[in-house]
């Protein structure tokens, strides 16, 4: 949770001072973030993946900021992001959601690696959809979000052709008993 607080520190014009010490810091809490999901018995690839993740998602965070006081710290990012350091590639933008689609298709076996990628979504992580379709983006976040809450057991489906209940019929077996509906149509018959 640290990690994705910086993010929100950084949009709300956070500028650390020192580029390389603040880069020292968030690989401090990358190894932290390791460590203690290495203790909660979370797989190496879930743990690898969340950390690619985040990656791409400060890397993004930073170089996309518009402020003129971001300029060092941008420069200095640019010579060497964190996905290009820890991962050997500069091509998050796009390896994000090829990864995606993996944990997607692996379901519940990927769980905890498919929360931290919806989490990046949902703080603005936007990589090949910022020059492509933000509409298909939205609609990626949500349906990632829909699947999640699918594989927890919180919704029955999530197929956009499934039957709508009738509310008004769900609210009156739930809420008013047949007995009170029969009174209420016998007052309305007797006073019309």
């Amino acid at each position: 949770h640290d990690g994705f607080y910086l993010i929100f520190l950084i949009r709300n014009q956070y500028v650390p001072a020192d580029p390389q010490r603040f880069r020292e810091k968030i690989l401090d809490l990358l190894n932290r973030f390791e460590q203690q999901a290495k203790k909660l018995q979370f797989s190496a690839d879930d743990i690898h993946d969340a950390k690619y993740a985040f990656c791409a998602l400060i890397d993004e965070t930073i170089v996309t900021q518009q402020d003129p006081s971001y300029f060092n710290l941008q420069n200095s990012w640019l010579i060497s992001p964190l996905q290009l350091s820890l991962f050997g590639s500069q091509l998050a933008g796009y390896q994000f959601f090829e990864i995606l689609e993996q944990l997607r298709s692996r379901g519940k076996d990927r769980l905890a690696a498919l929360e931290v990628f919806h989490y990046c979504l949902l703080l603005g992580f936007q990589g090949k959809y910022r020059i492509e379709s933000i509409e298909s983006l939205n609609h990626l976040v949500a349906r990632v979000g829909d699947e999640i809450d699918y594989l927890k057991g919180k919704k029955v489906a999530f197929s956009p052709f499934s039957a709508i209940p009738d509310q008004i019929r769900n609210i009156i077996h739930r809420e008013l008993p047949f007995f009170w509906i029969l009174i209420f149509l016998l007052i309305f018959a007797l006073l019309t």
